[in-house]
């Protein structure tokens, strides 16, 4: 697929692209964010957005230094984030509820020069902080809510602010820096994140694009679960409403949510999907008003994809991307779904698929992704090996598999080193987690590799059961059995592993093969 090019000036800012841009077009007055009760408008917004970025100037900001943002979803964040970047920062954004340690290597990483942080971090990033030389040794960061410190209302209000000019940016400047863990860990040591650098107009390329020519179908509130592209930067690109919830997500907060604000748009992970579909019927609510929802982040199983749809009879639209890529790349569409696949790539994006020695493979093979578009990152600060190996010539290869059907549909079969070899043949985890989940008994699984007694590797399932569910050797073959009725007989699993507990998770809420290898294995 060709990518169209999008062409900016070269005096922009992507603030500009998704916030004021709403002020322009006339609306000012229709609420942006919905949140804890409170109704804020695009102006209001606006306006926030715009003292902020005059209050980091007044506070000594020059262009291109950086900002950390560490909190929650909340409008102090939505404020933070644009201001920043309106301001001419750079904006990177943190987990808020790391250990003080991990904030120790942020600050000496990022070396930021102001800091917003709410409660849920003030106590672990405030001690960091207080040894840093960075945020002047705390006195930059900016509290929210309870959180100790400077308070953003109280920063914001101050003197001579309205005189500091935000700094001018180009088209081609740095607004964002993300961060994507190494692979540190297959070398023995802790694997830290590496940030990456994103610029203005790339934030504004394509999965938005096509959506800003239809604003009208998203005039209603959208609701989204997690990530900022599709809980902030969709619904502004469309000037839609956001709704925000600092809380951790449940079935029922999502529930109640949806139901509340009638939100016409859902994005949510497969996690929090089978969640909804096991909550008991009386803690439900009619989401009945949602006419689709998109779910990434980790791979959608056809079964629960096809359950979800008999229960709750809404759409969803499965898709990926990457933080390289900073936006789904590959997706379904409304009109255009694929159960049990990506969907096609989005427009502006092209991509092909190559075997170890670098070699395109054949339709409907597995091989390594590599992917262009005008949102790719540029680099990975600090990290020449890094940058070199998964940034090449504008290309991001990320170590990703997939395979693409005769139809052009796109299917993800796990990262290079998830993928294991039996029987010499590569197996894709996820195509037989797929079809252990169709069992009665199995409510959560991971596929994972071990050795046997001859040093050959086979698959192990590591399975968690549903209720009224008893581990037992019988069970296991009537598990290897089903994978053999339906995969080819080397991708079923050799053996299986029952757990009392649920998986373990990571810090993105995705199932953390990592810690199942160490304990399998």
């Amino acid at each position: 697929m060709s990518i169209t090019a999008v062409e900016f000036p070269d005096a922009f800012n992507m603030a500009d692209y998704f916030v004021f841009s709403n002020i322009e077009a006339g609306r000012g007055n229709k609420t942006a964010i919905i949140f804890e009760g409170r109704e804020i408008t695009y102006n209001e917004v606006a306006d926030k957005v715009q003292r902020v970025a005059q209050a980091l100037v007044g506070g000594g900001l020059l262009p291109e230094q950086r900002v950390l943002l560490c909190m929650r979803d909340c409008p102090e964040f939505v404020y933070g984030w644009f201001g920043a970047i309106k301001a001419g920062a750079v904006v990177a954004q943190i987990n808020p509820l790391l250990p003080e340690s991990d904030y120790d290597y942020y600050l000496a990483y990022v070396k930021p020069q102001f800091a917003f942080v709410d409660e849920a971090s003030a106590a672990a990033f405030g001690a960091a902080a207080s040894r840093s030389r960075h945020c002047a040794g705390g006195t930059n960061v900016i509290g929210i809510g309870a959180a100790a410190g400077r308070q953003f209302d109280t920063w914001l209000a101050a003197p001579h602010r309205e005189t500091s000019a935000p700094w001018p940016t180009r088209k081609d400047d740095p607004a964002l820096a993300l961060h994507q863990r190494d692979d540190g860990a297959k070398q023995g040591r802790r694997s830290q994140p590496h940030p990456f650098s994103v610029q203005h107009r790339s934030l504004c390329q394509g999965f938005y694009r096509p959506a800003r020519k239809r604003r009208d179908d998203f005039r209603r509130a959208a609701l989204f679960g997690y990530a900022t592209g599709t809980n902030l930067m969709f619904p502004f690109a469309v000037g839609a409403t956001t709704v925000l919830s600092r809380e951790s997500p449940t079935p029922e907060i999502l529930f109640d949510l949806i139901a509340r604000h009638r939100a016409t748009v859902f994005t949510s992970v497969p996690t929090l999907i089978s969640k909804m579909l096991e909550a008991p019927p009386d803690r439900r609510r009619d989401i009945s008003q949602l006419r689709f929802m998109w779910s990434a982040g980790e791979a959608l199983p056809r079964d629960l994809h096809d359950r979800w749809n008999a229960t709750f009879g809404v759409p969803i639209i499965d898709g990926i991307g990457s933080a390289e890529s900073f936006h789904i790349y590959i997706s379904n569409r409304p009109s255009d779904v694929r159960p049990g696949s990506l969907g096609r790539l989005v427009p502006g994006y092209e991509a092909r698929l190559l075997d170890d020695d670098g070699k395109p493979v054949a339709r409907g093979d597995v091989g390594t992704l590599w992917l262009k578009g005008d949102s790719a990152a540029l680099h990975y600060h600090g990290a020449y090996e890094k940058s070199k190996d998964h940034l090449r010539g504008g290309w991001i290869v990320s170590g990703d598999k997939f395979r693409e059907d005769e139809d052009g549909y796109w299917y993800y079969e796990g990262r290079g080193d998830d993928l294991l070899k039996s029987d010499g043949i590569y197996v894709s985890p996820l195509e037989v987690e797929n079809c252990l989940i169709q069992h009665g008994a199995v409510r959560e699984c991971c596929v994972i590799g071990r050795k046997g007694e001859n040093g050959l590797e086979k698959p192990l399932a590591v399975v968690f059961l549903n209720d009224n569910f008893t581990a037992s050797a019988a069970l296991e073959a009537e598990i290897i059995a089903l994978a053999k009725s339906k995969l080819a007989r080397y991708k079923a699993p050799h053996w299986v592993a029952f757990r009392s507990t649920p998986l373990p998770r990571n810090d993105r809420d995705k199932t953390d093969r990592k810690a199942l290898r160490r304990e399998y294995t």
